[in-house]
């Protein structure tokens, strides 16, 4: 069995010229339950895509940018006219530089259908269905790289909790000044 984590959006850059464009995803911190989970939450999942493919995300996240509807909300707007559901969206796997996803379809008849996206597609999908954005483990232990933000905000915990306990087991006789002779 594939197991599979529930992702969020934390950042989309969209580039220009040499600038290049990613989607940056992270485990959804709402559910981090265990500790592989919490390992998992300090990763982020950086997905290259087109200047193109990430002004569509960005679309997607903006409800009131829709004057005509993208690619997206068409495919949402014809999943839901079929009687269907888009439940979920999967990263399902990497290869090299390359992701790949599938929309979790489940037809009107209650049959789950699992269909190749890109991953830049699938996501403005999700988006605009609410649906949730799942990675595969396989996928985060691949291809996820460290949340510098959430690694330093463990370190000053730990600091933090190490200078707690320093001034709680301080005494009075820790501030008397030495003996002269």
């Amino acid at each position: 069995m594939v197991h599979v984590v529930k992702m969020t959006l934390k950042n989309l850059i969209v580039g220009g010229g040499p600038i290049p464009s990613a989607i940056i995803l992270q485990p959804d911190q709402e559910h981090s339950e265990d500790e592989t989970e919490r390992e998992q939450s300090e990763l982020v999942l950086p997905i290259s895509v087109g200047t193109v493919d990430a002004a569509n995300v960005a679309r997607a996240t903006n409800a009131d940018d829709h004057k005509r509807p993208a690619t997206h909300a068409l495919l949402v707007d014809v999943i839901d006219a079929l009687g269907a559901d888009l439940e979920s969206v999967s990263i399902t796997r990497v290869e090299g530089a390359t992701f790949f996803a599938t929309l979790d379809i489940r037809s009107a008849t209650g049959e789950q259908h699992h269909i190749d996206a890109r991953p830049s597609d699938a996501i403005s999908a999700a988006i605009e269905a609410d649906a949730p954005v799942l990675a595969s483990e396989e996928v985060l232990r691949c291809a996820g790289l460290p949340d510098f933000a959430a690694v330093k905000r463990d370190e000053q915990e730990r600091e933090a909790a190490e200078f707690h306990d320093f001034v709680e087991s301080l005494t009075p006789d820790d501030f008397k000044a030495p003996r002269q002779n």
